[in-house]
């Protein structure tokens, strides 16, 4: 019932993605890439444009309508502390359903695609790729790390309120940890966004006495890899869409991007 109950409410809050300012990183230089077709397997994969700084963002349940704003909002509180890409890149999958399960199911296969997608960026002479997923999008790219090949490392992976029990995260000794080998192996640095106050994510995941990703973070900190970090951000983020624009999630992801936030007016002392 309380996974019931939290995916409905995930369905009204993730509609649109809240802009209550002019973006830097305007909707027009995200180039949306819509990967619905070559998941079900009706459409040619899209290619990522090659650059040396990639960012590329991942919606949630319902956010393949607003995908370009949302994409922008993060772009931005990046960019306000002096990140800059050389691309931006939305993914686009149908996410615009009841069926929350259905569309929870469909993350590993959307993650699938886009591993494919970054091993042809890679192959191709491609930089760095700062991969970002919002709510079931966090799901998305640690589904994208866990089916990348080995031979390939993703720089940058960052979930914000992910749509995911804690647990997955964990290695053998205290959960399922699906996704814990993509982590250690596939990618140098990944950071979860969490908040307390993200009551969405926590009313559907967790269960009694677990851990939701999105708002406790792992619950296993001495049972996860090494390049990943749980990044409490309860201060500044209120509610489930605040992880989008957050300053605080902004200058963390910068600073991962390897921006001297101090030198850009950032955040952190």
């Amino acid at each position: 019932m309380l996974r019931g109950t939290g995916a409905a409410i995930v369905g009204m809050t993730g509609v649109a993605a809240s802009s209550s300012t002019a973006s830097a990183v305007s909707t027009t230089e995200i180039e949306v890439l819509d990967v619905g077709g070559s998941v079900f397997g009706s459409g040619s994969t899209p290619s990522i444009p090659v650059g040396e700084e990639v960012f590329i963002f991942a919606h949630g349940w319902f956010g393949d309508t607003t995908v370009a704003s949302q994409a922008s909002d993060v772009a931005t509180s990046m960019a306000d502390v002096g990140y800059e890409a050389d691309e931006y890149v939305a993914i686009e999958w149908d996410a615009t359903t009841i069926n929350f399960i259905g569309a929870e199911n469909e993350t590993e296969d959307v993650g699938e695609t886009v591993a494919e997608m970054l091993e042809e960026f890679y192959d191709d002479g491609g930089g760095d790729v700062r991969l970002v997923g919002h709510s079931l999008g966090g799901r998305v790219v640690l589904e994208t790390v866990n089916h990348i090949d080995d031979s390939y490392e993703v720089e940058t992976v960052a979930p914000l309120g992910a749509a995911a029990d804690g647990e997955t995260v964990c290695g053998g000794g205290l959960g399922s940890g699906e996704w814990y080998d993509g982590i250690a192996d596939n990618a140098a640095d990944v950071r979860n966004y969490h908040s307390e106050d993200d009551s969405t994510v926590g009313a559907a995941y967790g269960g009694i006495g677990g851990a939701a990703l999105g708002t406790d973070g792992s619950g296993c900190p001495d049972d996860t890899a090494d390049t990943y970090t749980d990044v409490d951000v309860t201060d500044s983020v209120g509610s489930h869409m605040a992880f989008l624009g957050d300053d605080e999630v902004g200058s963390d992801l910068a600073e991962a991007a390897g921006v001297d936030v101090d030198d850009n007016g950032g955040i952190f002392d």
